[in-house]
């Protein structure tokens, strides 16, 4: 099986300024970073993906590794098969939406962040926000309503001194929120919503059934000059969570 020539060789974390504790183990993340990846054509139809390669330049677990192909194989992503390995099998059709904020009426959402640590800038992230950094800041959030968990967030960020990005009550839509966070003028938001089921993690943490629809927003974050400085998505309920855009 050939080794997934996308992905640059990776540091160990230590050298990242990070420890052997802050190895990947969630499935969820590296699910999703496959599953964009393929869905932006950074991985195309045909290619290997191996095990061994994705451990290594993922700095993730067999575990996860293995459970994020089997979930990208249940969505007809990817083809598994004995001796032939896992292989992309195309890119799925992408329709354009509206740039969303999310604002519930219900009341502010809440964020309780569950990670925050370096890691390192390979290749499946750097696509979406070009760095020259050997890492990158990697946040973790449960997403409550109400006391109610009704979504996860992971938010990866340049700058490791920037603010977490939550959502502030105070500060009024996207272009204040970046600038608050990243002191730059905001300049677009690039914006995909999807839909996947729930891994194992996720729905202990949401409290639903493993394989239960989740809305997904995937977003990149650039200010006025272009220059990427938040890539993040998030999981949530589609029982309790829908998306709007405004009215024209």
């Amino acid at each position: 099986m050939t080794q997934l020539s996308h992905l640059a060789p990776t540091r160990h974390p230590r050298s990242v300024g990070g420890s052997a504790g802050t190895r990947q183990r969630s499935a969820r993340v590296v699910h999703q970073l496959l599953r964009s990846s393929i869905k932006s054509g950074v991985l195309n139809a045909g290619e290997s993906l191996s095990e061994e390669s994705l451990i290594e330049n993922l700095d993730s677990t067999r575990a996860a590794v293995r459970s994020a192909l089997q979930m990208l194989a249940d969505e007809g992503l990817v083809s598994r098969q004995r001796r032939m390995g896992t292989v992309v099998r195309g890119r799925p059709l992408q329709l354009p939406v509206e740039d969303i904020i999310g604002n519930p009426s219900s009341g502010p959402l809440e964020y309780r962040m569950i990670g925050d640590h370096a890691i390192p800038a390979h290749h499946l992230i750097r696509s979406r926000m070009p760095t020259d950094s050997d890492s990158l800041r990697m946040i973790d959030y449960v997403i409550s309503n109400g006391g109610v968990p009704i979504g996860t967030l992971v938010a990866f960020q340049i700058n490791p001194n920037a603010h977490p990005p939550v959502h502030n009550p105070d500060v009024d839509g996207i272009a204040q929120t970046f600038e608050t966070v990243y002191s730059r003028p905001f300049g677009r938001m690039e914006t995909c919503i999807d839909a996947v089921g729930a891994d194992e993690r996720t729905a202990r943490i949401l409290n639903i059934a493993p394989g239960a629809v989740l809305l997904v927003r995937d977003q990149v974050l650039s200010d006025v000059d272009g220059n990427v400085h938040e890539y993040a998505y998030a999981h949530y309920r589609a029982d309790m969570v829908s998306f709007r855009s405004p009215a024209r």
